[in-house]
């Protein structure tokens, strides 16, 4: 009963159907048992509202999602990895050896975004039918000699352990606590990862260097050049930048649009848009950077062009959702029917509201 209380939130928010919200009960409650926190299965709600998923694939999951948060991997790149690799059909072991791939690079202060591309490409979506030597040789030959790194060491230890405790078929209670009291393991070593500051210039690795990384980047200029045209809005240009996306599918972690497309990729790309024209780097990829944006307005000054912020969370203060004003009383937001208009002054939206920046100086029609 607890945990359904806590997902209705979700899925109004989402606008999920009774059968996929049957499917997530199950999902929680066994993540529960096996002692994965509420507040890091919750993320991955968007995601498998669409797909069947094993319950031990799931376990996993939250471990990533737990692990690469507690790494600080930047929200954009750990959303956009895991949703490729689900949509590439990665079970469970491949994904957490994947995301400690990501901690790794961070501890050697390369490029994430770049890592994430390759590890996607080089990594076996099977990881549990290959060895797990084999697994580490891959993520060794990506990121390189900085592996040898003592704490380095310990998370590549981790990988190993990690998937000794889920070569096991089954998915009683019991192998779900194992996986998840194994990956426990790494913590402190992840812990330790979090304090080194990630460099403005990523540190030289041929192979890295050649990627494109699976988020978009964008050679911005510096803030002193950016016109300033763009601070005011034309309603007419949101509204035709909006329309075109009307009935997007979802994705989770989808930033260009290309197969759906999630809440801030979404209200990123309509505002990025040429006949809107907000600068690259006004406009982050995901929603804590968004959440930073402009300035902060309360919620009886919303106009269009503001953007929104939600939560479906017992955290109330944690962000989960964000979308972008159309006028004082409605929004465009992606969920999991697709791109849709929500009205914002519906009880339930009002009861959720967390936030709204603004970022226009001004609004014309």
């Amino acid at each position: 009963r607890n945990i359904t209380e806590r997902i209705i939130p979700w899925a109004m928010m989402e606008h999920l159907e009774p059968p996929e919200v049957a499917r997530i009960i199950v999902y929680m409650y066994h993540a529960d048992e096996a002692g994965a926190p509420f507040l890091d299965a919750e993320d991955l709600i968007p995601l498998v509202a669409q797909r069947d998923i094993p319950l031990k694939d799931f376990v996993l999951m939250v471990q990533y999602n737990r692990e690469t948060k507690q790494a600080e991997i930047p929200e954009e790149i750990r959303h956009s990895f895991l949703g490729e690799a689900v949509q590439r059909k990665w079970d469970g072991v491949s994904i957490l050896a994947g995301g400690r791939g990501l901690i790794l690079a961070r501890s050697a202060m390369l490029d994430i975004n770049k890592t994430a591309t390759l590890l996607l490409n080089k990594l076996p979506a099977n990881g549990a039918r290959v060895s797990s030597s084999n697994i580490i040789s891959i993520i060794k030959g990506i990121i390189g000699d900085p592996v040898k790194q003592q704490n380095s060491q310990k998370i590549i230890n981790n990988i190993e352990n990690a998937h000794n405790a889920v070569t096991v078929r089954e998915n009683s209670p019991r192998v779900l606590k194992n996986i998840i009291r194994n990956a426990d393991q790494a913590d402190s070593n992840i812990r330790k990862v979090r304090t080194v500051a990630i460099p403005k210039k990523p540190k030289k690795n041929t192979k890295i260097d050649r990627e494109a990384g699976i988020v978009p980047e964008y050679k911005t200029k510096p803030s002193a050049a950016i016109p300033k045209s763009w601070k005011t809005l034309s309603r007419n240009n949101l509204y035709s930048s909006i329309r075109p996306w009307m009935g997007t599918p979802y994705k989770y972690g989808g930033k260009t649009g290309k197969g759906g497309i999630d809440c801030s990729g979404f209200t990123r790309i309509v505002l990025i848009n040429n006949k809107i024209g907000v600068p690259h780097n006004i406009i982050g990829h995901g929603t804590a950077r968004q959440r930073k944006a402009g300035y902060a307005i309360k919620r009886r000054n919303i106009r269009a062009g503001d953007l929104v912020f939600f939560s479906a969370s017992p955290n109330r203060s944690k962000v989960t959702h964000v979308g972008l004003a159309t006028s004082p009383g409605t929004f465009a937001h992606s969920c999991n029917r697709g791109v849709v208009h929500d009205k914002l002054t519906s009880k339930w939206w009002k009861r959720r509201y967390v936030t709204s920046r603004r970022v226009f100086t001004q609004v014309k029609d």
